[in-house]
């Protein structure tokens, strides 16, 4: 059976485009698959996509692409309603485009993926293919003037499916198509590559895009009101979208910051999954609910507003999550307070969530989709005469869900760290032919010479699906040689040149107990800390860390006209009576100040920033000042206070501090202007992991 998706960008992120792609690579075990793009923002697809399922675009707004400025790309679209969301994306041009690949297709099948495309599959598609409408949305979260569309044209359609029952029967309900059956067929979520959770770390993990309909201002309201009784846990939300400045203000207006973080966006998100101990979404209405499935798979129960379709679907109440009044910010606060109090019950629902979640799994999902076309390809061949139902199968052998990628730069890398600084790196690649690659790390220096390459050995493994399983382990003692800095992981090859590889899951849950452990206890020797992380392009790198001392930053309060921080020393000194805590001016105009700071036990410390004295002497609008510590009065001897000992690599953009605002006593003479209104001062941590703090008169 061929089996096309025709879908509004695959290039780009979003969760129909995940579970497109999770259809499509299930579905592509036995039947040719292609996913057909409308458009083309990007060289290449966000999500990784097996080489066994076809991907093409219609129409490629790349920069210098013809398509930009084609006739007709000026024009408004004549089939896709004003009302529909993507309706100015969509021109002439792009409906000539669409229409005359329905029309000359060679698909058994064809399955539109939102209402826009689906009115084009409906009403251009050719007379001897299926035509199947998906609808990821809510149904009545549709337009009114796109469902009265719909209701016209949708009756060409052979069948529709909603992602649950309750959509379906809201579609049937509102908008009748007679003679077109509508089936709720969930969303698949594959196995994860990650261990599930042990539901021991204190993290509470919540992911979607950073849109007002996911409340993330609720959950962050309901940690909120936990923070006091619960200090040692934290809230973290991946994602991004225009919520984020709205969602840092409300952290910073109720004194969580360094409590509830903001990631930014991740892929793959299951190792992120992994390093929770609950899962919480809160939005005002899911048209299914991935995020849930997707922690429910690595091992998580699910705190889960009662949305009026998705959650109630999928979550068991009491068994394997809890669902809370929607839009009920004491709801949220007590389902989640019920889990945070007890790890007993954290783990019971974590394994029954587990296993809940295996209904998900896409291979299931698929068969139910072969079947709903099947029955469909029965009643056209029943009805319309002449008409040749597609074969079942034409693939046959073992269900293998994986195939090689076509070259080593198709190819993700997975990293897993362990807590004493181990790291082990696995990769799929294609049969590897008469080549032998290996991992080799390349020094990428911020200045002054690269370090050598350092490679590393590797192993090999022929895979069952004719690819090859790289492997190689990196030790705590590699250290030595890497030093302090940034990596590039590649793969080279006699007379070939090194590929940069793709990250791939990243599963560095154990650096939490290592920090942990290092605050706990810091360490009288050197401290090393092995991190991989992905670069915006996708790229994976490696940050080193290899320092005899250390000053780790362990929290940072500013109110109050304060700015306190907290920390501690590694390596051999100790932190002496009358240690100092030294903040100095950058750039040509050097300033230091000191002041004592508070010794808190072991090698820890705790000091008030002096405030005042910046602000008094700054020379420019704009100053920032480096911090130090110094361990020992009488020993000038400084060490950087830094933030760098994390699970993540963009410490700077999660760690968020507010300002705190200052107006001056009297006129300094320093000060090129010093006016009554405030000074702002905000500490932060550059992106190489330095604490400092910026002066600014705005």
């Amino acid at each position: 059976m061929r089996i096309s998706f025709l879908i509004n960008n695959i290039y780009g992120i979003g969760g129909t485009n995940r579970t497109v792609i999770n259809l499509a690579e299930a579905l592509s075990v036995h039947h040719e698959v292609e996913i057909v793009s409308v458009f083309r923002r990007a060289a290449a697809p966000k999500f990784g996509i097996s080489p066994r399922v076809g991907v093409r675009a219609l129409v490629d707004l790349r920069p210098g692409s013809a398509d930009r400025t084609a006739a007709g790309s000026g024009e408004p679209s004549e089939v896709v309603p004003r009302q529909e969301e993507f309706y100015a994306q969509y021109s002439r041009f792009t409906d000539d485009r669409i229409i005359r690949e329905l029309q000359k297709t060679t698909a058994d099948v064809v399955v539109g993926t939102r209402p826009s495309l689906n009115l084009f599959v409906a009403g251009h598609t050719r007379d001897g293919a299926l035509r199947v409408a998906q609808e990821h949305m809510t149904h009545l979260a549709i337009p009114p003037a796109v469902r009265a569309e719909m209701a016209r044209v949708y009756p060409r359609l052979d069948a529709v499916t909603t992602v649950t029952e309750a959509d379906a029967r809201s579609f049937t309900e509102n908008t009748p198509v007679p003679g077109v059956p509508v089936t709720g067929i969930p969303n698949s979520v594959p196995r994860p590559s990650v261990e599930p959770s042990d539901c021991s770390r204190k993290v509470v993990v919540s992911a979607g895009r950073m849109h007002h309909i996911k409340r993330y201002d609720l959950l962050v309201r309901a940690f909120g009101t936990l923070a006091a009784e619960f200090p040692d846990w934290q809230l973290r939300i991946y994602g991004d979208g225009g919520e984020a400045g709205k969602l840092r203000a409300l952290i910073s207006e109720l004194g969580l910051a360094g409590r509830a973080l903001l990631m930014g966006g991740f892929s793959p998100i299951e190792s992120e999954w992994a390093k929770g101990s609950i899962a919480a979404v809160t939005s005002s209405a899911e048209s299914f609910g991935m995020t849930l499935v997707e922690a429910m798979r690595c091992g998580l129960p699910v705190v889960s507003t009662d949305c009026p379709v998705g959650p109630r679907e999928i979550l068991r109440d009491g068994e394997d999550g809890f669902l809370v009044p929607n839009g009920d910010v004491a709801g949220i606060a007590h389902g989640l307070r019920r889990l945070m109090a007890d790890e007993p019950l954290r783990r019971a629902m974590g394994a029954a969530a587990l296993r809940n979640a295996t209904r998900y799994d896409p291979a299931a999902v698929a068969d139910r989709y072969v079947e709903l076309f099947e029955d469909a390809a029965r009643r056209r061949a029943a009805t319309e005469r002449g008409y040749r139902a597609p074969a079942a199968t034409r693939r046959t052998g073992a269900r293998h869900l994986t195939v090689p990628p076509v070259s080593l730069g198709a190819a993700t890398v997975d990293v897993t760290a362990d807590d004493a600084g181990w790291l082990r790196f696995s990769a799929d690649g294609p049969g590897e032919g008469r080549r032998r690659w290996q991992f080799v790390l390349r020094h990428k220096p911020a200045d002054g010479a690269p370090r050598p390459d350092l490679p590393l050995r590797t192993s090999r493994k022929d895979l069952e699906n004719g690819g090859t399983r790289y492997t190689a382990v990196l030790t705590p003692s590699a250290l030595d040689e890497l030093g302090d800095g940034r990596w590039q992981v590649t793969m080279s090859a006699a007379k070939s040149s090194p590929v940069h590889m793709k990250a791939g899951v990243r599963d560095t849950r154990a650096l939490i107990d290592a920090r942990a452990r290092t605050v706990g206890r810091p360490p009288t020797g050197p401290i090393g800390w092995n991190l991989p992380y992905a670069q915006p392009n996708g790229r994976l790198m490696l940050r080193t860390v290899l320092r005899e001392e250390h000053a780790e930053c362990t929290r940072v309060e500013a109110a109050d006209g304060a700015i306190t921080l907290r920390g501690v020393l590694t390596g051999g000194r100790r932190i002496e009576p009358g240690a100092l805590f030294v903040v100095s001016r950058r750039g040509r105009h050097t300033r230091t100040f000191s002041v004592p700071v508070e010794v808190l036990g072991r090698q820890a410390f705790r000091a008030e920033a002096p405030l005042r004295h910046v602000v008094d002497h700054r020379l420019e609008r704009w100053e920032d000042w480096d911090w130090w510590l110094q361990p020992d009065p009488f020993d000038r001897r400084k060490v950087r206070i830094c933030h760098l000992l994390e699970d993540f690599a963009d410490v700077k953009a999660a760690y968020v501090h507010p300002s705190v605002p200052l107006v001056g006593d009297e006129p300094s003479p320093y000060a090129v202007v010093h006016p009554a209104r405030p000074v702002w001062v905000r500490p932060y941590c550059s992106a190489s992991g330095a604490m400092a703090m910026n002066v600014v008169d705005r």
